[in-house]
């Protein structure tokens, strides 16, 4: 079946057999469907399709429910190497090798299972607006290249579980709960070029193990923190470009110190939120409050 043109027939089901919506052009999205777990599945015969939605995201679908996508429909769903799940009540799912992009945002989803010894191919990663504790799953993921994980229920959170995701370039885990951020010994991400750490509660950040020789964008704003080291930045990220550190509680004169430093290095320390109500701001460097 062509990947750029297919011929879809209207409805969801006609007997046991999932019908693609013809409303997408080159997606089979299934709608008007329940998937929860312990369902026999048996009896349904799913599309032979490279790219699968369920659910009519973005527009609104109380038709159509995966809770659960267990180890016997994931092998069942190995020609997909695309899929996307947005908004389907979703809370646990096997991963597939072939797999090479999952959207599985705006969900209840807090496991992601995947297998010892496995060669998963899984490039592209959206977990955002979810209900994840916890991201072991991570060390399974060598050929990851985006991880997108804003607004779930991270509050600490080791990154040697990256240790192997050596493709890596965008990681985002802004609006969490994370307090800590540890390493077990250095650390290498050869190609990460974005690390969105905005809205935690960091209040110390210890990246003296880290080696994220390609970084160029850093985003720590509104978090916890008051002193940024240099050494760190000098060593850790030798091609930092752009550094976003308001909402703070950065004392005075480190700060001054930093951002003359910065400077020096041609790094723009920025303001990623609105500075127009600085009212409870008593003193501020390059529109960065400090105390």
């Amino acid at each position: 079946m062509s990947r750029n043109m297919v011929v879809f027939t209207v409805g969801c089901t006609i007997g046991r057999k999932l019908e693609c919506n013809e409303h997408r052009a080159n997606e089979c999205e299934i709608s008007n469907f329940t998937i929860v777990e312990s369902m026999d599945l048996s009896e349904y015969e799913f599309p032979d399709h490279p790219h699968l939605a369920f659910g009519t995201y973005p527009h609104s679908d109380d038709s159509t429910y995966v809770v659960a996508i267990d180890k016997e429909l994931a092998d069942r769903l190995q020609s997909t190497e695309k899929l996307e799940m947005q908004n389907v009540s979703l809370q646990t799912m096997v991963l597939w090798t072939n797999l090479r992009s999952l959207d599985a945002s705006h969900n209840y989803f807090f496991e992601l299972i995947v297998e010892p010894g496995q060669n998963y191919q899984l490039r592209e990663l959206n977990l955002s607006y979810n209900r994840f504790q916890s991201i072991d799953f991570v060390q399974a993921l060598p050929a990851l290249r985006t991880l997108d994980l804003r607004h779930n229920y991270l509050e600490s959170l080791s990154f040697s579980l990256f240790d192997m995701a050596t493709e890596l370039w965008k990681l985002n885990l802004a609006n969490n709960r994370i307090q800590t951020i540890s390493t077990d010994g250095s650390l290498h991400l050869p190609r990460l070029s974005t690390l969105l750490l905005h809205d935690n509660l960091l209040s110390v950040l210890d990246a003296s193990e880290w080696r994220f020789s390609m970084l160029q964008e850093l985003n720590v704003a509104r978090n916890r923190l008051r002193y940024l080291s240099m050494c760190e930045v000098n060593h850790s990220f030798p091609h930092l470009q752009t550094l976003y550190m308001d909402e703070n509680r950065w004392e005075c004169g480190h700060l001054n110190a930093t951002i003359r430093q910065l400077h020096q290095l041609g790094v723009k320390a920025m303001a990623y939120y609105d500075t127009e109500d600085q009212e409870h701001c008593s003193k501020a460097i390059d529109e960065i409050c400090c105390y």
